[in-house]
């Protein structure tokens, strides 16, 4: 077969934070992010999908979702992480999708993230074309 799916899916997750040095975010609050996902690739698994988009939200939601993210390593200076911008949680994201796609057979590959924080920004992460 010549041609390739592409899979684009979004669902939501609330997390607090707080970013210092960015004003009044210094203050701990909340976002009901958005998250959007583009994954891609020409095989589909033996369910005939290029990954369970489920699987992925329930790996993103039970980590993070309801949290507050600068609990976590990799949004904490202190422990080698970074300030929970919205780009850094868009990266955060991406890296962990990327994973769930390396993992599986077919290899799917993503290719970007969303992750909107409000009515007016998000952030997109997305692979670097080489």
């Amino acid at each position: 077969m010549l041609g390739k799916y592409t899979l684009v899916k979004h669902f939501w997750m609330s997390c607090a934070h707080s970013v210092p040095g960015a004003g009044k975010c210094e203050r701990i609050h909340g976002h009901n992010y958005k998250v959007t996902f583009c994954v891609e690739g020409t095989k589909l698994d033996e369910n005939q999908m290029l990954i369970d988009f489920r699987y992925v939200k329930h790996a993103l939601e039970k980590k993070y979702d309801h949290h507050l993210l600068n609990d976590f390593p990799e949004f904490d200076p202190k422990r080698g992480g970074h300030a929970p911008s919205t780009e850094k949680v868009a990266e955060v994201f991406f890296r962990t999708i990327d994973e769930l796609c390396q993992q599986k057979e077919n290899q799917p590959i993503l290719k970007w993230i969303e992750v909107q924080e409000t009515d007016e920004a998000y952030a997109r992460f997305e692979r670097e074309v080489l």
